[in-house]
């Protein structure tokens, strides 16, 4: 089963930013879980079937307009050519579509400002609940669900943002290829091949 751990560890350049919300914005924000308000709308980040046309699970196929970004060789990260890089008050630097052998397992949201990084956290927020902070006090937040989970990320120096939204079986997938991968090129590294 995926851990906050392994989420927090994701490959992914998920940054974010230190800079201030309108305060009319922050303040109407989720309050801290407490145990009338959970941390997680799990019901609500469940329902997320994919995005932007396409479902989590769906094939390669099915997607249109997408060009390759990166080649990890079973993950296959792609970007629309004509995206719509707006969230609501969120103006997102790209949105990107992740395919593990072929079939959609996640959306990648980034941010390159400080505003639109605290108000694409908002977001989140509003939809799944104010989310668990990572413990060590690090700008990351996690949602999960029992089929979807959502990270967010904060790079407080250059003031970029990630966020992630993911099948969590797929997920589950994908880490333990990584982690089965990572391990086999340790293994050739300490025997010099």
């Amino acid at each position: 089963m995926i851990s906050l751990k392994s989420v927090r560890t994701l490959s992914l350049s998920l940054v974010a930013a230190g800079c201030v919300t309108s305060i009319s914005f922050a303040q109407d924000a989720p309050s801290k879980p407490t145990k009338d308000n959970p941390p997680t709308n799990v019901e609500a980040l469940d329902g997320i079937k994919g995005y932007g046309g396409l479902a989590f699970g769906s094939d390669f196929s099915a997607a249109q307009d997408l060009e390759l970004e990166q080649d990890r060789g079973p993950l296959k990260i792609y970007k629309r050519k004509n995206e719509k890089l707006q969230l609501g008050p969120v103006l997102l630097d790209t949105v990107l579509y992740y395919f593990y052998e072929g079939k959609l397992y996640g959306v990648a949201f980034h941010t390159d400002d400080g505003q639109d990084s605290l108000n694409l956290k908002t977001v989140f927020n509003f939809a799944f609940g104010p989310g668990q902070d990572s413990a060590d006090g690090g700008p990351s937040t996690v949602w999960m669900g029992k089929k979807n989970g959502a990270l967010f990320e904060l790079n407080t120096s250059t003031g970029d943002a990630s966020a992630f939204l993911f099948d969590i079986k797929a997920h589950d997938a994908y880490l333990k290829y990584e982690t089965e991968a990572a391990e086999k090129a340790a293994s050739q590294l300490v025997k010099g091949e």
